[in-house]
């Protein structure tokens, strides 16, 4: 049985298809992670979603911030962007079905007999793995709630940007949700750990004070997977941190990686 990791898929389902193909991928005995973005942006979102389902116990997936957007946009929390290309899926017969397996998608996985971890963004440094694991599931929990459309409308902003134990409600689950979805860099002040979730530039043109998240992580035997960065083409510079969106959106490349072989696979992005 092979364990693949896929990065953001972003309804690129040709690519995607064409990189289960490369593998011959046979959910009788293989096994698919995806590190959330099944859509937003790209041409073919619902079959991206039609195809993971298929897929049924041999994927699994985390959820990103566009998977919750999708959410939101569903649930009529906030409009639907034209450039998030949601079309198909707003108007499916299968809305409420998807409604309910997007609220199903934890914010965080680890493998149960193998030292990985995933999650879209990564892992706040201010966590250990062990609490970031309660954390997602307790922000999990929320989603899968009566109360969840409540919650969704109160988690947009980027406030609180820094996480204290005695966080409560919609602040609490706004940061988890944050931490998990958005993060890419950080700023250290004594103790503390602060999100800055305004800078998208790659760590290279960003200012000083800012740090890219896995900068501060410590080094773990344990590998964490993440997507949601492109700009960083897969480059965390680190063994134990795999980036795996490479921006097949953008242009770029799909990226699978063989957790056991530690071997990549890349689709190269199609003509329009």
């Amino acid at each position: 049985m092979a364990l693949y990791l896929v990065g953001d898929i972003h309804g690129c389902a040709r690519e995607f298809e064409m990189l289960l193909s490369q593998v011959s991928f046979n959910p009788a005995h293989d096994q698919l992670w995806s590190v959330g973005d099944l859509i937003g942006r790209g041409p073919q979102p619902l079959e991206v979603l039609q195809l993971v389902d298929s897929l049924g116990s041999a994927f699994q997936c985390v959820s990103g911030n566009h998977d919750l957007n999708l959410l939101s946009v569903l649930c009529g929390v906030k409009p639907a962007n034209p450039k998030d290309n949601t079309e198909t899926i707003l108007n499916s017969s299968q809305r409420h079905y998807w409604i309910d397996w997007l609220r199903q998608q934890p914010l965080m996985l680890q493998h149960p007999s193998a030292p990985l971890a995933m999650a879209h963004a990564g892992i706040y440094p201010g966590w250990s793995l062990h609490q970031a694991q309660q954390l997602a599931d307790e922000a999990s929990l929320v989603l899968q709630s009566e109360q969840f459309v409540p919650f969704l409308r109160d988690m947009y902003s980027n406030q609180p940007d820094t996480w204290d134990d005695g966080l409560q409600g919609s602040e609490r689950f706004r940061f988890i949700v944050n931490a998990f979805t958005r993060m890419r860099f950080c700023r250290q002040q004594q103790q503390k750990v602060i999100l800055d979730l305004d800078c998208k530039a790659p760590p290279a043109e960003a200012p000083e004070t800012i740090k890219p998240w896995f900068k501060i992580w410590p080094e773990s035997a344990t590998t964490i997977a993440f997507g949601h960065w492109a700009a960083l083409n897969g480059d965390s510079q680190r063994k134990d941190i795999v980036a795996l969106d490479t921006g097949c959106v953008w242009g770029n490349k799909l990226t699978l990686w063989d957790y056991e072989n530690n071997y990549y696979y890349q689709q190269d992005a199609l003509a329009d």
